[in-house]
């Protein structure tokens, strides 16, 4: 079954192609559509078999994005008929709110559903609305999925989800802990059991998803414990342009003393902080390193307050746990930047992480970075999110009959 990953995002859509079968899988091509409404639009595209689309397109909005990537599939496809054989389309969505335990079939309700829980992810879940809708336009015969990037978290315990506020007012304004990266540390979780050579069922486990955004996991058991994002992706670590914690308080000051309304104290936390705000280099952690090296003294305070943040993070959720067995690294960050890696885990004999610095320096790619003699296992992954999605799509669509009812709801899988 061809099924069509998209991930829309406020500018962009990336997108793969995938041929599913019951066990298998094979990427047939790999897409992305950038500057959507800021002229000219950039779209990319790679096939499996080595071939590459480069061009400039005018593209308003995500209806006509969803149009171009299609037109752009029949024409460079090595097969004519390619996207009329698509059967399906799998969406990633940012936010469903607390009622949210999987994947979906899209129907009238869950659309609803969808633009109900909008101002929760304003800059999120809107796209993927529009990327739905073109679908549904352009690809009526295919059925539609969305996969949550907070599903996975729906096994957080209340007193991990509460805040400290008053408790009618949060419950009728749904303020909580969400927690987001789902599909990704899906995706992490999935390849560290590859990689170490089997699953990570009885195994407590902390991912750190270090990228543009970043976000902190803890699961035990397969059971998704603790997680450092909250009510939007702003909250937890320090990310590319986003704040992270930071005192409540401090924001309202910072409101009141510099004239600015929420629309533009919003704008600073999630568009000018973090690693830009702190360093004035970039949101890029490889510019960050380079000024660093340069002696750029921002640039390494930077570097490390976003050290020692996730370092926090990692002994805090070690305590939570009663112990860790397993430490993820994933994300660009995660994946590329080994002196992060290193800093993160220098110093942590105490939590019996033996870490391995050669291995570590050495490593391209997937692997294990922690000492034999480490109790704890320290490894780096790659994540594939679009097959998670696409694995997720074809459960639902390729193994149900064809009058399967649409809005069901498939389990969250770990």
């Amino acid at each position: 079954m061809k099924t069509l990953v998209l991930n829309c995002g406020s500018s962009t859509i990336k997108y793969k192609l995938f041929q599913m079968a019951e066990g298998r899988q094979e990427e047939l091509v790999e897409g992305i559509l950038e500057r959507m409404g800021h002229p000219p639009s950039k779209h990319r595209q790679i096939w499996n078999n080595g071939e590459t689309y480069q061009g400039e397109v005018e593209v308003r909005d995500h209806r006509q994005g969803v149009e171009v990537v299609l037109e752009a599939l029949r024409v460079h496809s090595p097969q004519s008929e390619l996207v009329d054989e698509i059967e399906a389309v799998g969406h990633r969505v940012v936010h469903g709110g607390a009622e949210v335990t999987g994947s979906v079939l899209v129907d009238e309700s869950v659309l609803e559903s969808l633009r109900r829980h909008s101002h929760l992810a304003p800059l999120h879940n809107p796209p993927s609305i529009a990327g739905i809708e073109a679908c549904r336009s352009a690809l009526p015969k295919a059925k539609q999925a969305v996969v949550f990037d907070n599903a996975l978290h729906h096994t957080l315990p209340p007193h991990v989800y509460s805040y400290g506020l008053p408790f009618e007012m949060a419950e009728r304004q749904g303020v909580r802990r969400y927690g987001f990266h789902g599909i990704a540390f899906r995706s992490a979780l999935e390849r560290a059991g590859e990689v170490l050579g089997g699953g990570l069922e009885d195994r407590k486990v902390i991912t750190l998803m270090l990228g543009s955004g970043c976000t902190a996991n803890a699961c035990v058991n397969g059971r998704s414990v603790e997680v450092s994002t909250g009510f939007t992706p702003l909250e937890g670590l320090v990310q590319s342009t986003r704040s992270g914690d930071v005192d409540a308080a401090a924001v309202l000051h910072l409101m009141e003393r510099e004239g600015l309304g929420p629309g533009e104290m919003g704008e600073v936390l999630n568009r000018q902080s973090g690693l830009l705000g702190i360093s004035g280099v970039s949101g890029d952690m490889r510019d960050i390193e380079r000024e660093a090296a340069r002696g750029n003294e921002r640039a390494r305070l930077a570097i490390e307050v976003f050290v020692h943040r996730a370092r926090k993070y990692l002994g805090g959720y070690a305590a939570a746990m009663g112990g860790v067995d397993v430490v993820i690294f994933a994300g660009g960050i995660g994946l590329n930047c080994p002196r992060i890696r290193a800093d993160i885990c220098r110093g942590l004999e105490f939590m019996g992480l033996a870490f391995d610095e050669k291995a570590n320096g050495g490593l391209v790619g997937e692997g294990v970075i922690s000492a034999e003699s480490s109790r704890v296992k320290v490894l780096v992954v790659e994540v594939d999110e679009e097959l998670v999605i696409a694995r997720d799509t074809f459960q639902l669509v390729g193994s149900r009959a064809e009058d399967a009812p649409k809005g069901d709801s498939l389990p969250q899988r770990r």
